[in-house]
Order: C-alpha cells, then structure tokens, then sequence
C-alpha cells in the first residue's frame, strides 16, 4: 500500500488535489479558527525576533549559555 494523497471532489464531480484546495491563505485561516492563541503566539514570537534582531549583543549571551 502506498502513500495516496488526499483529495476532493470539485462541484463538477471532479478530483481536485488536497494542494490545490488548501492554499496557505486558507490554511492560515483553519489554524487560527481550530487554535484562536495561535494568532497571539504568532505575534509574540514575529516581535520577539524584531526585538533580537535590534539587539544582536543580547543574543550571544543567551547562545553561550
């Protein structure tokens, strides 16, 4: 048995790939619907990472550790 991908059916009966139905957009939009945090993790971590990168000498300290 081998590995089948998933996919649907169009509303012409037609199999449409799993790849072309779940784009990164609406991908985006299931997580953040299943998981309302995850929005607000993901916020943190983006500003985390700015404020890193304002401040590149408090980062080696952290990486001798």
């Amino acid at each position: 048995m081998g590995d089948k991908p998933i996919s649907f059916r169009d509303k012409d009966g037609n199999f449409v790939s799993a790849a072309d139905v779940w784009n990164p957009k609406k991908l985006e939009e299931l997580f953040t619907r299943l998981n309302p945090n995850r929005k607000l993790r993901l916020e943190r971590e983006r500003l985390a990472r700015e404020e890193a990168a304002k401040h590149p000498e408090l980062n080696e300290e952290t990486e001798q550790v």
